[in-house]
């Protein structure tokens, strides 16, 4: 009896496209967070890569998603994260 091959699914599933543009993005950039920070890096890379997919801002992309952490915690963490500000220059993330 001949095995059914399994046939690939021609759809890109948020897991996948998750790990294919903000994996890279935390490789580069690693933000240093305080253990009691509210937002976790991966909340923020993923909020950046979503704004920069959207061609919006991080401001615009959190006030339009329910889900999303305030582009006010986003901005803040990013600015206190001594890592973000030196690779900052040669980034166009936001």
């Amino acid at each position: 009896m001949p095995s059914k091959q399994q046939q690939a699914d021609s759809e890109i599933h948020e897991d996948q496209l998750f790990n294919f543009l903000v994996k890279p993005v935390e490789e580069e950039v690693s933000l240093d967070l305080a253990n009691n920070a509210e937002l976790n890096a991966e909340d923020i890379y993923e909020v950046l890569v979503g704004a920069t997919a959207d061609g919006t801002s991080v401001s615009t992309l959190c006030n339009s998603s329910e889900d999303s952490p305030s582009a006010n915690a986003i901005l803040y963490h990013l600015r206190q994260s001594s890592s973000w500000n030196s690779s900052n220059e040669s980034l166009t993330l936001l």
